[in-house]
């Protein structure tokens, strides 16, 4: 069921090289016990075309999970590093993820969420990430 529109900004950075890309799709928000989930499918635009993407974002952490062609689960948490599963073309492999901005306005008809991290390997800087995600109803 979409009950929602979704805009998406993705910029991912690495080895001296910036890459920025543009999502707007539909979806479903909704509220349930203490944190807000946002769900929706992804498409050739994001290179995960055929997976599901769900986030849960409560007050201090936003979980994004990844299904389908690939399975990804990430945690955020300003200020603490988690160590996390990361699905690509190449394979799933275990990564760290290192949170310094996160920063969410969701309520009852929508809002934004904010995050910046980066994602190491081996203790080895893979990629530095800023995604801005709005979500509006559209009951």
């Amino acid at each position: 069921m979409e009950n929602c529109s979704i805009f998406l900004k993705i910029s991912n950075g690495s080895y001296g090289e910036k890459d920025e890309t543009e999502l707007f799709t539909r979806g479903e928000y909704r509220f349930y016990k203490g944190s807000y989930f946002i769900d929706y499918d992804e498409t050739e635009t994001t290179g995960y075309d055929g997976c599901h993407v769900q986030l849960r974002v409560d007050d201090k952490t936003v979980v994004m999970t990844r299904t389908g062609s690939s399975f990804t689960n990430l945690i955020f948490e300003r200020g603490v590093r988690h160590y996390c599963q990361y699905g690509a073309e190449f394979g799933e492999c275990m990564v760290g993820v290192s949170t310094s901005v996160l920063e969410s306005s969701l309520g009852g008809s929508g809002g934004e969420v904010n995050l910046k991290y980066e994602i190491d390997v081996n203790s080895g800087l893979v990629a530095e990430n800023h995604i801005r995600i709005t979500v509006k109803d559209v009951k």
